[in-house]
């Protein structure tokens, strides 16, 4: 019967075994195909470490040559290696945000927003903070800090094809704009004047826009243009095309029209005479969209408006600023031509405005406009006439100011009055009728 048991032991011992030895062949098999994925896993993740590494040795090294290029066809050299960041794409937003943070506080940017709409320059209905903060989040391929003096891209951002080099030969103008000339020194961030921040962006962005197509024309590969399609076909400009004309000019105009502005300025002189402008910055958008009146002798500079009005002792004056030639043409591009606008805003000497708070959510604009010749006021006169018209239904003309050129508009809560005096515009913007009449007592007749 041993015999038997130790038999039937045995067989058991065997089967025991096998099974034993099968769930040990599974362990290892499942234990040999965790290591297998672990081992593909580890070589992918070497292999792309690798290309990793490889593309930042290649781009280090294309890098490189472009800053080499872009030193020489700028003629100037980099005091300093050029220190690159990345930030992910979506924290763009965010980091915009906190720009404009550090620019103005919560309530500067609410005056500026109803400035803005009361002028007519955007919508009512328009979040400033956010349209601004979204067009620039979705233009924005790469950028310099000036107050970091970073030169940031992003993740995706490579150097495979022309269109991303020629941005960062873009960039790296502005570090050597930010070496030899300081560009926190520009009136860049000018709170009270976005008409001479908008000279001094069209000199920066001018220059290197410039300076990035003369470095395209000589360093293209005309292999790589498939390439470069399906960059510019991806760029979203829905954004942009969509933008009132203010925000949609302000953005574009130091590119376009600064590197108009700076193709002369080096036609005349070289990289010698754009050098000498940042010693010596465009004040006025007027200069920059007549190159002539910053190089004329003496300079055609932006007259200094003295406001010909006394406000109520209890008004508080929460907003100044300057609308400029640009911002006049982009305003009367409401209802008017392109062509009849930008005649109509030709001829600019200066302008201000000024905005009150009036108590119990009430506000009062008043815009002075001065213009070289009486001819020009006038002009500009009756385009703005002709945009309140299209605007605005008409409550009177010259009943309210009979000294003068004046018309009278009213529209749900604001009531305006345009008035032309030789060679001065003057726009009051009141909650009501009363308060108008009061203003165009307390106007100084120039």
């Amino acid at each position: 019967m041993w015999a038997v048991l130790f038999g039937m032991v045995c067989i058991v011992s065997l089967i025991g075994s096998r099974v034993a030895y099968v769930e040990k062949l599974r362990e290892d098999e499942a234990r040999l195909a965790i290591d297998l994925q672990k081992t593909v896993r580890r070589n992918r993740e070497l292999k792309r470490e690798m290309e990793t590494e490889r593309t930042v040795i290649r781009e280090k090294k294309a890098g490189a040559a472009i800053e080499e290029s872009v030193s020489a066809l700028r003629g100037l050299d980099f005091q300093s290696p050029v220190e690159y960041k990345r930030i992910p794409r979506e924290d763009l937003r965010n980091y915009i945000a906190s720009k404009l943070d550090v620019q103005y506080s919560s309530e500067e940017f609410q005056n500026y927003e109803l400035a803005l709409k009361r002028m007519g320059l955007i919508p009512k209905t328009m979040n400033l903070r956010e349209s601004v903060t979204a067009l620039l989040s979705e233009q924005v391929a790469a950028f310099y800090d000036q107050d970091e003096h970073h030169l940031y891209t992003f993740p995706e951002f490579d150097l495979s094809n022309n269109m991303q080099r020629m941005i960062l030969a873009h960039e790296l103008v502005h570090a050597l704009q930010d070496q030899h000339f300081g560009l926190q020194k520009l009136p860049l961030r000018a709170k009270n004047n976005d008409d001479a921040s908008l000279a001094a962006a069209a000199l920066v962005e001018g220059d290197a826009t410039y300076q990035m197509g003369v470095y395209l024309r000589e360093n293209y590969q005309a292999a790589q243009w498939l390439s470069d399609a399906r960059t510019l076909l991806t760029q979203p400009m829905e954004r942009v095309q969509a933008a009132p004309p203010y925000l949609r000019d302000s953005l574009l105009f130091p590119y376009q029209e600064g590197q108009l502005f700076v193709s002369e300025l080096h036609a005349r002189g070289g990289n010698a005479a754009i050098d000498a402008a940042f010693s010596d910055p465009p004040e006025s958008s007027e200069q920059i969209l007549h190159p002539e009146k910053y190089m004329q002798t003496p300079r055609d500079r932006p007259q200094t408006v003295t406001f010909t009005f006394k406000p109520e002792p209890e008004w508080k004056k929460i907003h100044q600023n300057v609308v400029g030639e640009l911002g006049i043409r982009a305003l009367l591009e409401e209802s008017l031509s392109p062509e009849k606008a930008q005649r109509a805003s030709a001829g600019w000497g200066g302008d201000a405005y000024v905005l009150y708070s009036a108590g119990n959510d009430r506000w009062v604009l008043v815009w002075q406009t001065v213009w070289d010749t009486e001819r020009d006021a006038r002009e500009f006169f009756d385009a703005m006439e002709e945009l309140y018209h299209a605007r605005y239904h008409i409550v009177d003309g010259n009943a309210k100011n009979p000294s003068a050129d004046s018309v009278f508009f009213s529209v749900a809560d604001q009531k305006q009055n345009i008035s032309l005096y030789g060679k001065t515009v003057i726009l009051l913007d009141v909650p009501d009728a009363r308060v108008m009449e009061k203003m165009l007592q307390r106007v100084a007749h120039p």
